[in-house]
Formats: structure tokens, C-alpha cells, sequence
């Protein structure tokens, strides 16, 4: 049967972040080149892909302070560059001593599309990222969220530990998001790959949208970036090491499964913001 949407062919990128930032800047574009050799128009990257999310407060405010527009400005030329649209996971300057932990996405003609704060820090499992990152002030009626439009694709922008709260990605769903796109550096330990799988398996099928997630590789993080459809399941995976996992989503196949599956449409509760 001939497809009647929209095609957009997307890939996730599983790369490690580290204290290097030009070799992190390096990683960027050959992997953002190689997914665009293979028919991608837009590429997720890992949280902190530019620079190690383990270093100390002192180092990652730095960090954002000295190179941040600098990295910003390297994405715009790749993105320009290879045409293709990049998110990716950084550090920009905060309004007090602390950096603010970035989630940052350029179109393929070198304009940005959206700079989200990551508003769910990782103060969990005996980390506190509230101590390393400034947390983001909410804003009215869900205004620190961040959606674009590329290729006839909504795309909403979770980071990290964001996907442990349905109630945003939700959100992102009632802004129209056909995809979210989650970028993360998920802290290894027991059960957590199997967390990291669930979870996005369980965004995946809730909504009834695609998922594109990419993660930094063992050991720093568990690995296991992926894409998956609107019935949760992964149709690209990274199993280890770094690489892509790519693959074509198309609008026919999102409008077959809330076809079959109208939850959306069945709710009988509304999302509403805490104050």
C-alpha cells in the first residue's frame, strides 16, 4: 500500500561525553555525518554530550562559562553543514554560581528550533544533581516546555530523568507531539537498564508515539539507545559501544495505531501544573 503522510528519517546517536571538549565536538559531526550519509534528517544526541556530567559543580559552571556559546555555535555549522537537525545535551551559563543543564536543538539550516532547561533534576538513587545544575523556574501554563516542527513531525524534548514523570510527556502529547525525543546519560545500577527500557517503552505506548532516545554508552551510563514506535516496540537499537540507531517513522503508521488504540481520545483526566 502507497503511504499518504509525512516520512521522517531520524536517528539516535549513543556517544560518551567527556572532558575533552573538542573531541566531544569531533564525535558530534562524525556521527551527525554519518547519519546524514544514511538519509537522516534529524539526530538526537546524549545529555552532557559535551562535557562529562560527572565532573564537580566548580568544573561544569566553567565549563558552560567559557565554551558554552562555543558549542552552541559548533552545532549551527554542523547542522548547516550536513543538513541536518541536531539536539543535543549542554551547559549554558546560570543566573547564579551553577550551570544549567541544556537540551538544545538547531534545524538543518543552521536555526535554532528550541533550548530546553532540564527541569526534573536527578536528585535520586544517592545523586544530587540539584547540587551540580541550577533548576529551571516554571513558568504559566507549561511555558518552559519545548516542541518543534520539522518534516510534518511535532517533536517534544524530554531529559533524562524527565521520562520517569508520564504527566510531562503527556503534556508534551497535548502540545501535539508526535515524538519525543529524549536525550540522557542514565546513571548505571541495579535495575536501571531495566528501568531505562520500561520507561521509554511505557511513554511509547501510553501516548501512542514514536520515542527516539539516545543515551551515553557504558560505563558512565547504561547504553541502550533506541527508537520505537507507537506500540513501544524497538525498531533500533545500541546495544553497546558507541553508534546510530536509525529509522524511518512515518505519520501512516502513527494514525493506524491511535486507530486502533484511541486512549488519547479516551482520557477522562486533565493534566494540570503544581505550582
Amino acid at each position: 500500500m502507497t503511504s499518504t503522510g509525512n516520512r521522517v528519517t531520524v536517528a539516535a546517536a549513543q556517544v560518551a561525553g567527556t572532558a575533552d571538549i573538542d573531541k566531544n565536538l569531533a564525535a558530534i559531526e562524525a556521527l551527525a555525518a554519518q547519519a546524514a550519509g544514511k538519509g537522516a534528517e534529524l539526530i538526537v544526541f546524549p545529555e552532557a554530550v559535551m562535557y562529562e556530567y560527572s565532573a564537580s559543580a566548580e568544573r561544569l559552571a566553567r565549563m558552560a562559562n567559557e565554551h558554552g556559546e562555543h558549542c552552541e555555535s559548533r552545532l549551527e555549522a554542523i547542522a548547516l553543514q550536513h543538513k541536518i537537525a541536531i539536539v543535543a545535551g549542554t551547559y549554558s551559563k546560570g543566573e547564579g554560581h551553577l550551570a544549567r543543564n541544556m537540551m538544545v536543538a538547531v534545524g538543518p539550516d543552521g536555526a535554532w528550533l528550541g533550548r530546553y532547561q532540564k527541569l526534573h533534576l536527578y536528585d535520586a538513587f544517592h545523586y544530587k544533581e540539584s547540587e551540580k545544575n541550577e533548576p529551571a523556574k516554571l513558568q504559566p501554563d507549561f511555558g518552559e516546555l519545548v516542541t518543534f516542527d520539522l518534516a510534518g513531525f511535532r517533536f517534544g524534548l524530554l531529559n533524562c530523568y524527565d521520562i520517569r514523570f508520564p504527566e510531562m510527556s503527556r503534556a508534551l502529547i497535548d502540545r501535539g507531539a508526535d515524538v519525543l525525543l529524549v536525550s540522557s546519560g542514565w546513571v548505571p545500577g541495579p535495575l536501571k537498564e531495566f528501568h531505562w527500557e520500561t520507561l521509554l517503552k511505557a511513554r511509547a505506548i501510553e501516548n501512542t508515539c514514536f520515542v527516539a532516545a539516545s543515551c551515553q554508552p557504558a560505563p558512565s551510563s547504561v547504553g541502550l539507545s533506541m527508537i520505537l514506535d507507537p506500540n513501544g516496540i524497538p525498531v533500533s537499537t545500541v546495544p553497546a559501544g558507541e553508534g546510530l540507531a536509525i529509522t524511518t517513522i512515518d505519520t501512516d503508521r502513527l494514525a493506524k495505531v491511535r486507530e486502533v488504540l484511541p486512549c488519547l481520545g479516551h482520557r477522562r483526566y486533565a493534566i494540570a501544573q503544581r505550582a
